[in-house]
């Protein structure tokens, strides 16, 4: 017998729904949504995203808004939707609490298990509701399905480019590590950091191949000459797909690319992630504005953000990136994904540290990185 999925529509919390149909739906299954109205275009969103047969979908949605306040009209609208002759299969993780009674209690009367989605410990239980608390008859499914970066930022409704090949480091690790070493020995001279900010400062933006003569010795489209650039190339053994020409994606490594990598390979080497990728381009909808995420990962289904930067100068430039930081998790990434600041600035006093916390950001600082200490 084919059993019919329930969810119930949350549009600040997708994660549950979505797992809870990876985890236990099988070919000729029904899936059943029951929405607000006000949240009734998430349902059409799911069937695309995850390919469901739109004939063996059903939805049950308030008629007005302010039905989702009642809970005698949420009772009434579910049970006149029901068949006694399906076997349902109900998530409570999901919507309003006031909507999740009144769904529990409708569908009490029918043929109906029902389940309780926890994405932070990565399980379902499985409940029986009835007058015994005392025979310990609750099941905990772990969750096997492990998400990718480019399946979570889905679910909160972002395009992103996270499964592009170019969304891997375009260095070793052991490189990157000695890029690391002479940047934090102050090895590299006046020239060279110079040399640095004018390719960053012109040449960033640029999504053509860059002729290193050309920049050396003339600059491009009335941009400046970078005249140290061979020196500093030489100095850091830095060796270009092509000799004759760095590419945009080089040219971003050398500007501040590099320690992104350098923080890539801590998180792979230290969190064995389920997925990971760097320089991740969103957006939602049909709006031109992009945000591109340094460094993001997933473990356990949990999507985790980083911004890197090599260097802040001052207090308040380093409260705009915590603002940002914050502002990114809760407009675009979901509430219940985590954000991360590592840079080299010094945080002696751990005055940068409590802002960060305070925002709910974690910071791991100059210390942090170059003593070692483990990440988690």
């Amino acid at each position: 017998m084919n059993n019919t999925i329930v969810n119930i529509i949350d549009r600040e919390d997708p994660l549950p729904l979505y797992l809870f149909i990876r985890e236990m739906y099988n070919d000729g299954d029904r899936v059943m949504f029951v929405s607000a109205k006000g949240d009734a275009d998430r349902i059409p969103f799911f069937i695309n995203l995850m390919g469901l047969n739109r004939e063996l979908v059903d939805s049950i949605v308030m008629n007005r808004i302010s039905d989702e306040l009642s809970y005698e009209l949420i009772c009434r609208t579910v049970i006149g939707r029901l068949d006694s002759k399906q076997h349902y299969l109900v998530n409570l993780a999901g919507g309003s609490r006031y909507m999740t009674l009144a769904v529990q209690r409708s569908f009490a009367r029918f043929n109906a298990d029902f389940y309780y989605t926890k994405t932070r410990e990565n399980v379902i239980v499985n409940t029986i509701y009835d007058d015994s608390i005392y025979d310990n008859d609750d099941v905990v499914i772990p969750i096997k399905h492990r998400m990718t970066v480019g399946e979570l930022l889905a679910v909160n409704g972002l395009s992103n480019d996270a499964n592009s090949p170019s969304r891997s480091p375009i260095r070793s690790a052991e490189y990157t590590h000695s890029f690391f070493k002479k940047f934090i020995s102050n090895t590299l001279s006046a020239a060279d950091h110079d040399t640095i900010s004018l390719l960053r400062l012109h040449y960033r933006s640029r999504r053509k191949a860059m002729s290193i003569k050309a920049l050396a010795t003339t600059g491009l489209s009335e941009r400046p000459r970078v005249e140290h650039l061979e020196a500093l190339l030489s100095h850091l053994h830095f060796i270009p797909q092509n000799p004759d020409e760095l590419t945009p994606s080089e040219v971003d490594y050398l500007t501040g690319g590099w320690f992104e990598e350098y923080v890539y390979n801590i998180i792979n080497e230290q969190v064995n992630p389920d997925d990971i990728s760097i320089g991740v381009h969103i957006s939602r909808g049909k709006t031109a504005h992009n945000n591109e995420l340094d460094v993001v990962y997933s473990k356990n289904n949990q999507l985790y953000v980083i911004e890197c930067k090599t260097g802040v100068d001052s207090n308040r430039m380093f409260n705009e990136i915590v603002y940002k930081v914050c502002a990114l998790r809760e407009v675009l990434l979901g509430t219940t994904s985590k954000s991360y600041i590592f840079s080299l600035i010094r945080d002696d006093d751990g005055r940068l540290r409590q802002v960060a916390r305070l925002m709910g950001v974690g910071l791991y600082d100059y210390n942090n990185i170059v003593e070692g200490v483990p990440f988690s």
